[in-house]
């Protein structure tokens, strides 16, 4: 039986744990249960633990103390999950630092912490002298840092000969262990925080759940394609491009001409990525920095403008609604009316017959 141990200072949530899933069925025995990671700590410099889920935020220490303390001193080398109710990544930037395996929001949901449960039975805790010959033999997820570090370095630079020569290394290295879907998974989960962590150094506003999202789409997502070395080379060299716009900050200038190009075409059919292409800028920055400007997303701001225009129609013309619809972009009369509702609090007839009674 693998040992765990969980530190929460919320009692429901320390039930709702244990209570969650058969923890006996899957390898694992609960031998401690800490409400703080003070307490939890004074546990570790006696006992040995396989496995440890924390809550990030406690009295006395956070779970990112604590897992950085016991790192630090070389205490244990438990695998570690932070739990957390904030969707955060710079507490996965730091928790991820310190070999965190997961960062888990809360409520934990149970197909997850059974899917994390099962790799680490897998796995098993890897001894670093013989990590490769250990990983072939047991199938251990190994996480190729020094690859990975050469990698988001490259794209940092935007070094394109050192991206396709670190891509490589790190396929290599995982080729090596005897690669499979854990290895990756573990591998570009880290990727993913630390390139996450290098938009938010250049520009703090970012939104971090769109990069994450951008990362995602372009990484994992992408049909036949996912997590191959070309894919990976293909997705460096964007994100490179990306961190290139955030340090170019050319956002008034971009802006500017995108808002004419909607001024004047907004009946077209405009979408971001389309947009993107013609003004040569990332989309994942463009869609950041509109909603930093705005406040509100690019489709959003798309219907806004096209409902305001439609509103100038229904008071200097006599055109039918369905007319007006055409005419701003909307072949849907249902749907122009379902968005003018939202926008100006009732339906364009209505619209126009008050207007008139002014």
């Amino acid at each position: 039986m693998l040992k765990v141990m969980l530190v929460d200072d919320e009692p429901f949530i320390m039930q709702g744990l244990s209570m969650l899933i058969d923890w006996n069925a899957l390898g694992y025995e609960i031998v401690k249960t800490a409400s703080n990671g003070g307490e939890a700590y004074e546990y570790l410099k006696k006992e040995k633990v396989d496995f440890i889920i924390a809550d990030i935020s406690m009295p006395v220490m956070s779970g990112i103390d604590l897992l950085k303390k016991i790192r630090d001193e070389r205490l244990s080398d438990a695998y570690f999950v932070i739990l957390s109710g904030y969707g955060d990544f710079a507490y996965a930037q730091q928790a991820i630092r310190y070999s965190c395996m997961e960062y888990m929001l809360k409520p934990v949901d149970k197909e997850q912490l059974t899917e994390i449960l099962k790799r680490v039975s897998l796995t098993g805790r890897m001894d670093k002298g013989d990590e490769t010959d250990a990983a072939k033999s047991e199938g251990r997820a190994v996480l190729c840092k020094s690859e990975l570090d050469s990698l988001i370095a490259a794209i940092d630079h935007n070094d394109m000969s050192n991206m396709n020569a670190s891509a490589d290394a790190l396929y290599d290295r995982m080729y090596e262990i005897g690669m499979n879907d854990d290895i990756v998974s573990m591998n570009l989960n880290y990727m993913q925080v630390q390139l996450i962590h290098l938009a938010v150094e250049l520009d703090e506003s970012v939104d971090q759940e769109e990069i994450l999202h951008y990362i995602n789409e372009n990484v994992y997502d992408a049909a036949g394609t996912k997590g191959t070395r070309t894919h990976l080379k293909r997705f460096a060299m964007s994100y490179a491009d990306y961190l290139m716009q955030l340090r170019k900050n050319t956002s008034r200038g971009v802006l500017a001409q995108i808002e004419h190009e909607i001024k004047n075409n907004y009946a077209d059919n405009l979408t971001l990525k389309d947009l993107s292409r013609k003004y040569y800028v990332n989309p994942s920055y463009l869609g950041q920095i509109f909603r930093k400007k705005y406040n509100q997303s690019f489709k959003d701001y798309l219907c806004l403008i096209r409902v305001n225009e439609a509103a100038d129609m229904l008071l200097k013309s006599d055109d039918k609604i369905t007319l007006i619809a055409e005419k701003v972009g909307y072949k849907d009369t249902d749907y122009f009316i379902q968005k003018f509702i939202e926008i100006k609090g009732c339906t364009p007839a209505r619209y126009r017959k008050n207007a008139g009674q002014s």
